[in-house]
């Protein structure tokens, strides 16, 4: 491709008005079919306006994936402080998510970089949050922190964060805590003195048909230019599978990729064949921005699981096949391999964030000895494998 074509693709027209729209971080302006929810953090939350003392709250969204978790909660956090700001309260929002941030540690040295400008090291986890909290109080601020997949920490860790105004004294601790997990993944980690620290769990129940048909129109009419989509039972095709997987992440999906497949081939309208084309490509319980934020070496390894479950041809592959593929494609790439113990570790982690299953079985016509046994969920081998080849070959190629 010379200059002049590589000119031409940025004249293309496009039928996306606002493609960023349907991406899985967007914070909408209206929030639809979730009232209920949005009205309940009100109700907790309001008291850090209300009353002088400001209140330590702490509240916990639940549901399965697809049911706009995360969604309500950023858009409350997001609403939430620019009424504070307009009430004179000088209200601090940060968001984290557990794929990135997997310790209490990490979360608070986090904002002791951010608001104390320093590392936190030769601090303790206590040492680090007074100086947080004292920063708070100096600038008579107010922070509420907004924790994704909160599961994915330790029990001790979860509690930890939900007793912060008890360690440090109600009259300090100039902080609240929104937490979100799906359902079945907070059960793992629940005990009675957690939920004893929350005000109130909401749980968020998959949308049904009508819910579903107005929040695809509204993102729809903000991704599309007017016509891309001109018929209601287009739609209501995806409507349909987004009841039928109980999943409302699969149709923004579906959208994306019908307006991208558009671009891609010159067209400007989304037919029914499309739907169909992008909802095979979709897997609506798998994360693609979980992938996106692996470390560079659980993407090694789980090439390596991909890999040999493609050269195996079977469902399940075997630690040690996976770490033969996973040294290869290190060593393709000119990256220094991981002995065994950190590769298993690994594999841990990956069935930790869901992304593969994991387990340990009796080696057959042996009397001693076990291995374990590794297999997917939710998407197929070689689909994983083109998405993994991309990531690696953007990270690692030269």
């Amino acid at each position: 491709m010379d200059e002049d074509e590589f000119r031409k693709q940025f004249m293309k027209k496009s039928v996306f008005r606002q493609a960023s729209s349907l991406d899985l971080s967007y914070v909408p302006e209206k929030l639809y079919c979730r009232d209920e929810a949005l009205k309940a953090l009100i109700f907790n939350f309001r008291r850090i306006m209300d009353e002088r003392e400001q209140p330590s709250v702490n509240c916990l969204i639940l549901g399965k994936g697809g049911v706009g978790k995360t969604c309500t909660a950023r858009y409350f956090g997001k609403n939430f402080r620019t009424i504070a700001i307009e009430n004179d309260i000088k209200l601090f929002l940060e968001y984290f998510n557990c794929i990135n941030f997997r310790s209490k540690s990490k979360i608070i040295r986090e904002l002791l970089a951010k608001y104390q400008h320093g590392s936190g090291r030769g601090f303790s986890d206590d040492e680090a949050l007074k100086l947080i909290l004292s920063q708070l109080i100096r600038e008579q601020g107010y922070m509420l922190l907004v924790i994704d997949e909160i599961h994915l920490l330790k029990s001790d860790d979860v509690l930890a964060l939900l007793d912060i105004a008890e360690t440090f004294g109600h009259q300090n601790a100039k902080l609240s805590l929104l937490l979100i997990s799906r359902s079945k993944d907070w059960m793992n980690i629940e005990t009675e003195r957690i939920l004893s620290r929350l005000n109130e769990k909401i749980i968020l129940k998959p949308y049904n048909f009508e819910e579903s048909m107005q929040i695809l129109q509204y993102r729809s009419d903000l991704a599309f230019k007017e016509n891309v989509i001109d018929n209601i039972n287009l739609l209501a095709m995806i409507g349909q599978i987004v009841v039928d997987h109980k999943n409302m992440r699969h149709g923004i999906e579906i959208l994306r990729k019908s307006g991208s497949y558009c671009d891609k081939e010159g067209l400007d309208q989304i037919t029914a064949d499309i739907i169909r084309e992008a909802s095979n490509d979709v897997y609506p319980t798998f994360r693609n921005d979980i992938i996106d934020q692996l470390k560079d070496q659980e993407i090694l390894a789980l090439y390596g699981i991909v890999r040999s479950l493609i050269n195996k041809g079977e469902p399940f592959t075997l630690v040690d096949d996976a770490f033969e593929e996973y040294k290869a494609i290190s060593e393709n790439y000119s990256i220094e391999p991981h002995v065994k113990m950190s590769f298993r570790k690994y594999v841990r982690q990956l069935t930790q964030l869901k992304i593969v299953a994991s387990k340990t079985v009796r080696i057959e016509d042996a009397t001693r000895g076990r291995h374990l046994e590794i297999t997917l969920l939710d998407i197929p081998a070689r689909k994983l494998m083109e998405l993994l080849e991309d990531i690696i070959e953007k990270k690692f190629g030269t």
